[in-house]
């Protein structure tokens, strides 16, 4: 699982196999491309064309340079030294102008040479377009990755044909495209993208079954591609970090603003209630004020005019209802309290209609008594009869 994912970190899920190649006397490019899903590689698509304008950028290629400009020998010798085997197949050469692979099987060795500067163009070509160049391989020798996969006695290339004994290539040879089709690990793949789609599976599985000079040059550019590949990764993830940060905070910040405001609205309610609750507590203090007031002057003045009415109460009379100042309307809120001022209403019980009339005579002399006035008077039985009476007081201020 761990290797899966350091795979993944390393090269994504999709490997590209790029040949250079040459058809019918024209440069040209074969494409293939392999998607990883889980442990299964799949062709996700092969295609031909003219340039380098349909490959994605900043995904990386195994490049296979097979055109005219490379140059392959076979020799037969038990000699196991790529180096003493270069030199057996081209004298005198000079291996610091030019790449070379060989690939051996058993005492039959493929020697391919192409001049690094021929190679080296092409690199810059991609890089230029930044499109990073994994490594590399020269002519048909990524056949040899193959021949172990292929239950057949030869295969076509994009422009040779591969003959192929126990496993082993034994002989290659330029020859015009013929198109096959080959089942290779339950995969099918044409002729003509042989080369790449071996670039491919060498880049997914990594395996090398060759020998070359440019192992130095395969190691700067798997180097290059790693740094670049993990300071993009290193900034997406970074990105994606900060934007995570970024709304985390948001919503944190959201989520406590809201309740900020909603603690800060219900404050203000809070805070206008209670300047309502104390306004509203001033004016009833004031009006509580103004009626224990009143109702002391009433209670003092009524005593006051209650002892001096009782003094001289004759015995026939029985007093039941005394009221000082009292109300013209019933109390409403919102509305003032009206009272009857200067005025005293006195109710009861008279037996002596005579005694009552003397009463009334003697309070009407009172200096303090403006007059008074009988609003009722009748018979309550043949011997008692009820009266109300209105004792209009003189001016107490």
């Amino acid at each position: 699982m761990f290797d899966r994912l350091l795979t993944y970190l390393k090269f994504g899920n999709r490997y590209c196999g790029v040949e250079h190649t040459v058809k019918n006397g024209q440069d040209c490019i074969n494409v293939t491309v392999l998607k990883q899903s889980k442990k299964e590689l799949l062709i996700e698509e092969c295609f031909e064309d003219d340039s380098v304008s349909k490959l994605p950028k900043h995904k990386p290629i195994y490049l296979v340079v097979n055109n005219s400009k490379v140059l392959t020998k076979t020799i037969e010798s038990n000699q196991k030294d790529p180096l003493k085997l270069v030199y057996k197949a081209f004298p005198n050469i000079n291996l610091d102008e030019f790449y070379y692979e060989v690939l051996s099987q058993i005492d039959t060795h493929f020697i391919t040479l192409c001049r690094k500067d021929d190679v080296e163009n092409i690199i810059n070509k991609y890089t230029n377009l930044k499109i990073p160049v994994l490594n590399f391989s020269l002519g048909n020798s990524l056949v040899g990755h193959l021949a172990g996969f292929v239950d057949q006695d030869y295969v076509f290339s994009s422009n040779a044909r591969v003959d192929i004994q126990d496993g082993n290539v034994i002989k290659i040879e330029k020859s015009d495209t013929t198109l096959e089709t080959y089942h290779i690990n339950g995969l099918e793949v044409s002729s003509e993208y042989l080369l790449s789609f071996s670039g491919a599976l060498r880049m997914a599985l990594g395996n090398n079954e060759s020998s070359t000079n440019y192992g130095d040059r395969s190691e700067i550019l798997i180097d290059d591609f790693k740094q670049k590949r993990f300071f993009n990764l290193f900034l997406k993830a970074g990105g994606l970090f900060i934007l995570g940060l970024l709304l985390i905070n948001f919503f944190f910040f959201n989520h406590y603003f809201n309740k900020v405001n909603d603690l800060r609205q219900l404050s203000e309610i809070n805070q206008s209630t209670k300047n309502q609750i104390l306004k509203l507590d001033e004016i009833v203090s004031k009006k509580q004020k103004m009626v224990d007031d009143l109702l002391k002057s009433n209670v003092s003045r009524s005593s006051y005019y209650a002892d001096r009415i009782i003094s001289g109460l004759p015995n026939s009379i029985l007093l039941t209802e005394f009221n000082y100042q009292p109300l013209l309307k019933r109390i409403k809120s919102g509305k003032a309290i009206e009272l009857k001022k200067n005025s005293v209403e006195v109710s009861g019980e008279s037996n002596d209609s005579e005694a009552f009339s003397d009463w009334i005579s003697v309070l009407e002399r009172k200096d303090w008594i403006s007059h008074v006035d009988i609003l009722v008077y009748g018979s309550a039985s043949s011997k008692v009869s009820n009266f109300k009476i209105e004792i209009v007081l003189g001016d107490e201020q």
